[in-house]
């Protein structure tokens, strides 16, 4: 699939009862752009560009409804957010005005918008007819919308088809083009876990405590680990590897060719975030406690820990060699990667629970239902 398309985006969302949104402007949707969950299917939560502090606050913007744990995609000079409220919003980078607003159906979005292409592809739930729809951005109209159950996992793309899990206990891959059934597979639990796959594996969590490793082409089962509590968490793929953070409070290693927990280290408090990379080397764990931590990949044991005085329940972003992460004592953090250290932070106006995403000079999270934009240039607020 070509992400480097030059797109012309004309976006009228012109279902009823529907705001609009219209992006009079060209758009190049390519490879550096955060399209997805995680920044990719894997789910590493790097971002290709380096942004080192301080940043300052270019703008800032109220929803009037909160942002969950994860939210936000950027493609281009776009920025897409859903609010939990069911509304998809979209947002000028550069001057931080709102392009506009499209009400979903459903009554939650907690999810991270997939941008490819020209279309936006949107999980949600609390509508009984649909909960997964694609809107053509270039023609401004609904290409499909299927009903899946309730999805409350991110939609993730990988060769053409889309994985995602759905509260109803099935784990799903539907075709982009269409959005019909290729195939579903029955994990006997609520799934909150958003997936991570790469060619060989498609990895997530349920509500029974179970990890799962499903074969992508077939949905039939390679393996399953587990645990002793729910797992909410987002896996990591690397290096013929899963590792993912559970609710027992373990970080587990998994090999993904046959299911065998290579290791797994207790971090004493519950795990419901997904992890980032640092350099190829650790896996950087978040945990309910405020605790982050740095875990070797090759056998787990911790090269540093960090706390903040709230919970953590969206990932980190690795972000060159420093680690960018939100807490619910209302601050956002950057630390350094190799010793923890607290490099910068700032005070924002609620609890931080949305993942930071970083696009070329820009940083966005947001706290509640207030979007935030920083920025390492040295430029005045916009108003």
């Amino acid at each position: 699939m070509n992400m480097k398309l030059l797109l012309i985006i004309v976006i009228g969302f012109l279902l009823a009862g529907c705001s609009g949104i219209t992006v009079d402007k060209e758009v190049k949707v390519g490879p550096d752009d955060w399209v997805m969950s995680g920044g990719s299917a894997e789910q590493h939560h790097v971002s290709k560009f380096t942004l080192a502090p301080p940043l300052n606050l270019y703008w800032d913007y109220n929803l009037e409804g909160g942002v969950g744990a994860s939210g936000i995609s950027v493609a281009d000079a776009v920025l897409f957010v859903n609010a939990l409220q069911g509304e998809l919003f979209s947002f000028d980078i550069s001057t931080g005005g709102k392009i506009g607003n499209l009400k979903f159906l459903g009554k939650d979005a907690s999810t991270t918008p997939l941008i490819i292409d020209n279309n936006v592809i949107v999980t949600y739930a609390g509508d009984k007819k649909y909960s997964l729809a694609s809107y053509d951005l270039l023609a401004g109209k609904t290409n499909w919308r299927r009903y899946y159950g309730d999805l409350q996992t991110s939609p993730i793309m990988k060769d053409g088809s889309i994985f995602f899990g759905s509260l109803n206990g099935n784990f799903y891959k539907v075709s982009l083009s269409s959005g019909r059934l290729e195939w579903k597979f029955s994990s006997k639990g609520q799934i909150h876990s958003t997936c991570a796959v790469n060619s060989e594996i498609a990895v997530f969590g349920n509500d029974k405590g179970k990890i799962f490793g499903i074969d992508p082409a077939s949905g039939s089962e390679k393996w399953q680990v587990e645990t002793a509590s729910p797992v909410h968490s987002t896996p990591l793929l690397f290096n013929g590897a899963a590792y993912i953070g559970c609710g027992d409070s373990n970080y587990y290693a998994i090999n993904t060719a046959d299911g065998k927990v290579l290791w797994k280290v207790n971090l004493h408090s519950k795990i419901t975030a997904g992890s980032a990379l640092f350099m190829q080397q650790e896996v950087i764990a978040a945990c309910v406690d405020g605790s982050i931590y740095s875990l070797n990949i090759l056998d787990g044991s911790i090269k540093w820990k960090a706390s903040t005085r709230g919970a953590i329940v969206s990932a980190p972003l690795v972000s060159g060699s420093y680690v960018y992460c939100s807490s619910f004592d209302g601050f956002l953090y950057c630390l350094d990667g190799t010793s923890g250290g607290i490099v910068w932070s700032v005070e924002l106006e609620n609890k931080v629970k949305t993942s930071p995403v970083i696009w070329r000079d820009f940083l966005f999270t947001a706290a509640d239902e207030i979007v935030y934009c920083f920025t390492s240039k040295n430029v005045e607020k916009k108003k």
